[in-house]
């Protein structure tokens, strides 16, 4: 249940919007290689630090999908980012062995990193491509070392470099898989895994610089301690940030007590994973516990999610009835799903307002042909968004979901008593709007029916029409044309500089039909909306 309800609202809440970072890491870096036709500068731009960063796997993938298709579709790639964790999921089952351990390590996976606290990297493909990927990548190669065969070194060693390269934190899989390595007395396994740790580290840190608005150092040790712990607690204290370091200090403690009664020589995959993780966040509180003043941020919630339902499953290990598997599981389960419950009502509203503010930002952009014209933009500066947008668009490369999109049709008939009446015609140098109302005399409107034909000497075009609701139109004719409303919206640069005649086309069951009118559409110098009389 916890699965299907995060994957519902995930694919539901998915759409094709450059939204923050997604500007400069995919909008930018495509204008950047459109240009380039040197294998030593793509590679330069691929393998470019960001904010501490090398994001080498996502802009690969980024690049790929320009390559293919000119474009980016961030619906993909946000489906792409929620595959990664379902891929570890499985594999982590997978590698579990037993019918008894993988159910228990289905169901801990299943309450603890499916619910709304990861609602950022479940519903945003900027998080999810690279904070979702990571964990995967790091449990692919930790699960690869644990199988102690030539293969499983291969799988690992690749694994762990690819991760070295996806963000900051794969860095940390390079002592946790030598300690792997060690303590089983893979000493030759060990200096082949050393010799590739060295070599990605030195390429990670070539070149390497520091955003000074990171305000990273060794300052304040007490308060990035304090954000560690606060990273570390912040799942099972549902976000409160008076509870999440106390949590987060329960946490080492009872890592500290299995350790110490050598439950982790019997898990391989599952105690350096806890490692990793417990070891990322210790990364991600030095790099960032200034910047986000204490604050735990979606994306990060994964790694402490993590932490807790593999530290839980060693713990359940170590103390079930070999008897009686599923007895240990079964007492544990209500505490689960009231967790997983919990955590979906403490942070429904955020996940809600997160849409709300991307959704808006997108909309007011597509209104007015620029970003911050409202409360809330699609990325911190307003004006780089919108020139960026603006270049992208023009380019062909990406186009941010339209509300009027040309439509084609082959046959079409002349419309049988039309009504129509348009109310107004406005024309800037951002955007084109027509508003009004129109139906066919012996049909009911429906919702999406009215298409707007747009009709020069030159060019002729047919667009979708956001419906818009008219009851005045109903009263005032006494018919039930309540869905006959429509508004025109196009941005002025996606249209040729001609003069068009307005006409609408009606998608009927019998087929399309289209009636002229003599309103005009100017757009061949300042541009205007004639209303005829």
């Amino acid at each position: 249940m916890p699965i299907v309800f995060t994957l519902a609202r995930s694919f539901a809440a998915i759409r094709d919007i450059a939204y923050w970072d997604e500007l400069d890491t995919a909008l930018l870096l495509m204008v950047r290689l459109a240009p380039m036709d040197s294998l030593n500068q793509v590679l330069a731009l691929i393998f470019e630090v960001g904010n501490e960063h090398r994001t080498v796997t996502s802009r690969l993938l980024y690049a790929v999908s320009y390559w293919l298709g000119g474009t980016v579709d961030f619906r993909l790639m946000g489906y792409i980012g929620v595959a990664f964790i379902c891929g570890l999921c499985a594999l982590l089952v997978h590698a579990a062995a037993t019918p008894a351990r993988r159910v228990r390590m289905f169901v801990l996976l299943a309450a603890l990193l499916f619910q709304l606290q990861h609602y950022e990297s479940f519903q945003w493909a900027g998080s999810s491509i690279d904070h979702f990927q990571i964990v995967l990548l790091a449990g692919a190669s930790v699960w690869g070392l644990a199988r102690g065969t030539a293969g499983g070194l291969a799988l690992g060693t690749a694994a762990a470099v690819v991760a070295n390269f996806t963000l900051a934190h794969g860095l940390v899989l390079w002592p946790v898989g030598a300690l792997l390595l060690a303590t089983g007395r893979r000493w030759r396994d060990c200096a082949i895994w050393s010799g590739a740790a060295v070599l990605a580290v030195a390429v990670f840190l070539y070149g390497f610089d520091v955003n000074p608005g990171h305000g990273i150092g060794f300052a304040g040790a007490g308060r990035i301690t304090v954000y560690w712990l606060t990273l570390l607690g912040a799942p099972p204290a549902l976000g409160s940030a008076a509870l999440a370091p106390w949590f987060g200090a329960a946490l080492l403690i009872l890592v500290a007590a299995l350790a110490a009664g050598g439950a982790w020589q019997k898990e391989p995959v599952a105690a350096p994973l806890v490692g990793w993780a417990i070891g990322s966040l210790a990364l991600v509180a030095f790099g960032r516990a200034e910047l986000s003043q204490g604050h735990v941020y979606s994306r990060y919630y994964v790694l402490g999610a993590l932490a807790w339902a593999l530290v839980l499953f060693i713990a359940l290990e170590r103390h079930h009835d070999p008897a009686r598997p599923h007895r240990a599981l079964l007492r544990a389960l209500p505490f689960l799903a009231a967790f997983n419950l919990a955590a979906d009502f403490a942070f429904a509203h955020d996940a809600r307002s997160w849409i709300i503010c991307r959704d808006s930002a997108a909309e007011r952009y597509v209104r007015f042909g620029r970003d911050g014209t409202g409360p809330f933009s699609l990325h911190p500066d307003s004006a780089h968004a919108t020139r960026l947008l603006r270049q992208v668009e023009r380019a062909g490369i990406y186009r941010m979901p339209e509300s009027s999109v040309e439509r084609r049709f082959k046959l079409v008939a002349p419309a049988a008593s039309p009504a129509y009446f348009v109310d107004r015609i406005l024309v800037d140098e951002h955007l084109v709007v027509i508003e009004g109302w129109a139906a066919l005399a012996d049909a009911k409107p429906v919702p999406g029916q009215v298409h707007l034909v747009l009709k020069s000497e030159r060019s002729e075009f047919v667009f979708t029409a956001l419906p818009v609701p008219r009851p005045d139109v109903a009263r005032a004719t006494g018919k039930d044309w309540r869905d006959a409303g429509f508004r025109f919206q196009r941005r002025r640069w996606m249209l040729p500089a001609e003069d068009f005649r307005i006409g609408f086309l009606f998608t009927t069951p019998s087929g399309a039909q289209s009636v002229m009118t003599a309103h005009r559409l100017d757009l061949t110098g300042p541009g205007v909306g004639i209303l005829a009389k």
